[in-house]
């Protein structure tokens, strides 16, 4: 189990301990101002963040020092900081994000706002999480649709179809540390998953198990490999067989949902020596 849940979990997973999701708590701790501030700001601060990462991009010099600043801004000791100790949330699989919903109980969907700066295209998959979905239902010049409650029953179903749509699966996190939403997005656009994968950014981590194939049930189909978004997956030619990269892998499963031949199952990532302290 990684530090962050060690110290949040209760002996659970951060994202699934209930204290981390009740909205009394998030209310008693003075949260509320937070939610608030964040629904108010998200066009401008969702826009902020895509041009930035268009000015990396054309300006390769810039990395190192964007990568500094950024680390060092969510990961410092001292003073307020803008997500706790370290991280702004993970990736998680199908049957964790179906287990948040029972915790969590109110479960709410608004549209992607990652996929509205970057494509402009109208999708809705952000499922806010208690306090989170409540606040954002005077905020919603974003999402044309408004906010609309599911029961969890509802909830879980939706993420069935996510996960058969090649949609990652997230978990972000606050200040608190709260887990305030369930993102169901894909690469390039997800503003969280796109720092860590195209510069390394330590700001968002690894899921909690990594892929592992079975040589003796994969046909070689090559479905895992083009549903990978992170690079991990591979077909060796001289067998015939895919191979997933371990050290690549997120953990998100979706390589796991293509998988006709049921070849590919999760394992822990702490079961792996060399790979327990890889988030």
């Amino acid at each position: 189990m990684c530090q962050f849940c060690a110290r949040h979990g209760n002996g659970k997973k951060w994202y699934l301990n209930e204290r981390n999701l009740n909205v009394k708590v998030a209310k008693d701790l003075g949260f509320e101002k937070w939610e608030l501030d964040h629904w108010k700001l998200i066009d401008k601060v969702y826009g902020d963040l895509t041009k930035s990462l268009g000015d990396v991009l054309a300006d390769p010099k810039s990395l190192a020092m964007t990568k500094k600043v950024i680390e060092e801004l969510i990961q410092k000791d001292k003073g307020p900081r803008m997500f706790p100790e370290g991280h702004m949330g993970q990736v998680i699989t199908l049957e964790e994000a179906k287990e948040i919903c029972q915790v969590a109980g109110d479960v709410y969907r608004v549209m992607c706002p990652c996929r509205f700066m970057n494509r402009n295209e109208k999708v809705y998959t952000c499922l806010p999480l208690g306090l989170h979905g409540e606040t954002v239902k005077g905020y919603v010049d974003h999402a044309p649709k408004g906010v609309e409650q599911l029961s969890v029953g509802e909830a879980r179903e939706f993420l069935d179809k996510c996960d058969d749509q090649g949609m990652v699966h997230t978990i972000a996190g606050t200040p608190l540390p709260m887990a305030f939403a369930m993102c169901n997005c894909e690469y390039p656009e997800c503003i969280a998953l796109r720092p860590r994968i195209d510069f390394d950014i330590h700001h968002f981590l690894k899921g909690h198990y990594v892929a592992s194939v079975d040589p003796d049930k994969c046909i070689g189909c090559g479905k895992c490999v083009m549903h990978c978004q992170f690079g991990a997956m591979n077909l060796r030619p001289a067998l015939g067989r895919a191979h997933v990269n371990q050290f690549k892998c997120f953990g998100c499963g979706l390589c796991r949902a293509q998988c006709e031949q049921n070849a590919i199952t999760l394992i822990p990532r702490e079961s792996i020596p060399t790979l327990k302290e890889e988030w």
